[in-house]
């Protein structure tokens, strides 16, 4: 069943195992993980400097999906911005789940928060959203080093349009994520007829990004599992440049689901840009939410009909590729 997507069963076993990791030289400055020089793993990490605690808490449960995915864009966005650059104040939500929104500000007198404050906040929002299982309008206070810097906020929408593109770009236009229905018929055997193209924000050309997803029916996982995932791997990819290319697979396992784990594989040998697997990881959210997936997912990320990489959620041991043995 998992013929078709199973080569990336294969890099994972390699790059996870310290006799078969075959060495690599890397497209660009990619820090590596010490043994793995084809592996960028254990990144992503919150400075302990760096806090976020609810500073107000309010009585409202806001809509799971619209929240997740509100959470999901931001990083997202704030994955194509200089990650020791400044932004100004923007808020978001997700096409198709706009009864959200969330938004990031600064302090009184400093209007402008740096990039790497608004992800980690944003990483730390979706910490307590785990955590309570449900989305609540609530107000989150941003510290480094005790001093306060901004504030993460969640709240049911309208958005305010004083921080609408407030940053230089607009921060609310929704992505225009169109499902694929024509391929369906094509891969129906191997159940990969569950298409997204997309044009997205990191895309400054009109090239179009599909993914092609395999559901693993026997790991099944919770909604808040798939989400950790996708935002601990847009917490990885938002620490590099954008445009950086590289040739190293991308593994993430979130600290509040330590048995699950997010892997990107680039496929050519010249490497992929991080937007694109930053592209990657949402358009897999939109493809869980709108399908109702709670299983581990397999996916094949083409741009103009090109593979770019591989792609797998999973929870427990990693799935057998065909015809191993048991």
């Amino acid at each position: 069943m998992l013929n078709v997507l199973f080569p990336v069963l294969l890099v994972v076993a390699a790059i996870r195992s310290a006799t078969a990791v075959p060495v690599l030289e890397p497209a660009s400055t990619t820090p590596l993980v010490a043994g793995n020089p084809n592996l960028t793993e254990g990144l992503g990490a919150i400075d302990p400097r760096f806090n976020g605690h609810v500073a107000v808490l309010g009585r409202q449960i806001l809509d799971t999906d619209a929240g997740l995915m509100a959470l999901t864009k931001m990083l997202h966005r704030l994955s194509g911005y200089d990650f020791n650059g400044e932004i100004g104040p923007a808020a978001y939500v997700a096409a198709g789940y706009t009864s959200v929104s969330v938004e990031f500000r600064g302090v009184p007198g400093r209007r402008d928060i740096p990039v790497k404050y608004a992800i980690w906040g944003a990483s730390k929002a979706g910490q307590y959203i785990l955590h309570w299982r449900e989305v609540r309008n609530h107000v989150l206070a941003l510290t480094w080093d005790r001093t306060l810097v901004g504030y993460v906020e969640f709240k049911a929408t309208p958005i305010p349009l004083s921080l609408a593109g407030s940053s230089g770009k607009d921060q609310t236009q929704d992505v225009d994520y169109v499902w694929n229905t024509q391929l369906q018929a094509a891969v129906a055997t191997h159940n990969l007829g569950n298409n997204i193209t997309l044009g997205s924000p990191l895309l400054d050309d009109d090239r179009k990004m599909t993914s092609r997803y395999h559901v693993i029916d026997d790991i099944p996982m919770t909604k808040w599992e798939l989400f950790a995932n996708i935002y601990a791997q847009l917490g990885l990819i938002g620490e590099f440049p954008p445009r950086q290319r590289t040739r190293n697979a991308c593994l993430t396992t979130p600290d509040n689901f330590p048995e699950t784990h997010f892997v990107f594989t680039p496929t050519p040998a010249t490497g992929v840009e991080f937007r694109h697997i930053a592209d990657a990881a949402i358009s897999t959210a939109f493809f869980i939410l709108n399908r109702g997936i709670l299983f581990g997912v397999l996916m094949r990320i083409l741009l103009d009909e090109e593979e770019i990489g591989k792609g797998l959620i999973w929870k427990g041991d990693m799935p057998r590729p065909p015809g191993s043995e048991e």
